[in-house]
């Protein structure tokens, strides 16, 4: 099995979704089961349960498999970097300096910020994808020289992001993106595993202890569905609506700006990052 570089995903794929956040805002709901199941979708926001489901299709249906956890992961050293928006999205400061030395710092999403005020970036002349900050701003009437002191245009920024309304705004729908972005990763993860776990099986390889619970479920699949390919199994569920769970009634229905592009966009993926 041969894995592409995730950092192209990241650096490609990732910055055009930032500029897609505002135009799409679907949610996931289930319209057609009157039960739900008692154990909730992943979220991989750092507070689900152990027992969470990680969505994927096989055949062309909706399956729900266990989460592998981070000691199966670590053991076939599977990872994909993602920003941590934990840090970033901790309050205005954070924020404005993940925007200047952070994760944000050669962010698309930049173009959208302080909109009001005709923006406070623009392209790099070098690079039109690279936003720079823009010689000066205007933040509620005042004027900052930004070539004499960029420090100063990003310290006016923070009550921007703090207490207008338009600011904050555009600062929550950065960093639901960002928690997408994460999503995405994460469920990468989770698909690039399968996808390992069914190479490991056929060779046939011994399967570490620390997958037996995801390799349990796999393992019947894999005997039914013998001549699919190993990339079949890491296939993500696509644009397909999720159930919710009676744990949470919201879910599936309060996943965030851009959830269902980011779905699409994790289902996608695993054909880029997985060639069996």
């Amino acid at each position: 099995m041969k894995l592409l570089s995730t950092s192209l995903f990241f650096a490609y794929v990732a910055p055009s979704v930032y500029s897609q956040t505002n135009s799409t805002n679907q949610t996931l709901t289930n319209t057609t089961n009157t039960t739900e199941p008692e154990v909730c979708p992943c979220r991989f926001e750092g507070n689900d349960d152990d027992d969470c489901i990680v969505y994927g299709s096989l055949d062309g249906d909706l399956k729900a498999w266990p989460k592998a956890d981070q000691a199966c992961l670590d053991a076939y050293q599977i990872k994909v970097d993602a920003p941590d928006p934990s840090s970033t999205c901790l309050n205005a400061n954070s924020f404005v300096l993940a925007l200047r030395l952070g994760d944000l710092s050669s962010s698309q999403a930049k173009f959208g910020l302080g909109t009001p005020y005709g923006g406070f970036f623009e392209e790099s002349p070098m690079n039109a994808m690279l936003p720079v900050l823009k010689e000066s701003i205007t933040i509620a009437g005042t004027t900052y020289d930004c070539e004499a002191s960029s420090s100063n245009c990003y310290n006016a920024m923070k009550p921007y992001f703090e207490s207008n309304a338009m600011g904050m705004q555009e600062m929550e729908d950065v960093c639901d993106t960002l928690q997408g972005t994460v999503f995405v990763a994460r469920e990468t993860e989770q698909s690039v595993l399968r996808t390992r776990l069914c190479t490991e099986y056929r060779e046939p390889a011994t399967i570490v202890s620390a997958c037996s619970d995801i390799f349990d479920a796999l393992e019947p699949e894999l005997v039914k569905f013998s001549t699919k390919t190993c990339g079949g199994f890491g296939t993500g569920p696509g644009s397909r609506t999720l159930p919710g769970c009676s744990a949470s009634t919201d879910a599936a229905t309060s996943l965030g700006s851009g959830y269902n592009l980011f779905l699409v966009l994790a289902s996608s993926i695993v054909g880029l990052l997985v060639l069996v």
